[in-house]
């Protein structure tokens, strides 16, 4: 099984509770890091003991690779702590794909890429399709090819997220 298929299987196994989080007195809201730490957790079970270590939401301000004042802080980032060589995959989760979010989670991708990480992933959560005119207009923003990122959708809780590919824009 690939990487993908891992990220989609533990997509699956995400409960309710972390996709849409419980309020007092409120309707259940989406919140991202709930969301990621389920999805770190359940990965986590999935990859079992392997040489690749998962991290989640590494601050990289002060890292030698970037300016120290705005380093990325990406979601899930897969790799072999201390080597670039081995940068195997990060991961970018958002609820709200407005043109904001979605720039910023592209130019994190993007400053990721530049330090050798491979497979480059959105994952998209609680949202019914993927918002492809402003996903193009995000890669542009931050010079990153669409065909370099992956991208997976998770409508609702239960189901496993679907690999998503950009309509034909022609």
């Amino acid at each position: 099984m690939n990487l993908v298929e891992k990220i989609r299987q533990a997509t699956q196994r995400i409960d309710g509770r972390y996709f849409d989080l419980p309020v007092a007195g409120r309707e259940p809201i989406k919140r991202e890091r709930a969301y990621c730490y389920e999805l770190y957790h359940q990965l986590r079970l999935i990859f079992g003991d392997m040489r690749l270590t998962l991290t989640a939401e590494p601050d990289k301000r002060g890292h030698p690779d970037f300016d120290s004042h705005t380093g990325p802080n990406p979601d899930l980032i897969l790799h072999l702590p201390g080597v670039h060589r081995y940068n195997a995959a990060v991961i970018e989760v958002e609820c709200r794909p407005d043109l904001g979010h979605l720039k910023k989670d592209l130019k994190t991708l993007k400053l990721m890429q530049g330090i050798g990480y491979r497979r480059l992933i959105l994952l998209l959560f609680g949202v019914d399709s993927v918002p492809w005119k402003k996903l193009i207009d995000a890669t542009a923003a931050a010079d990153l090819p669409l065909a370099e990122i992956v991208v997976l959708l998770h409508r609702t809780s239960g189901e496993e997220a679907r690999l998503e590919l950009p309509p034909n824009l022609a």
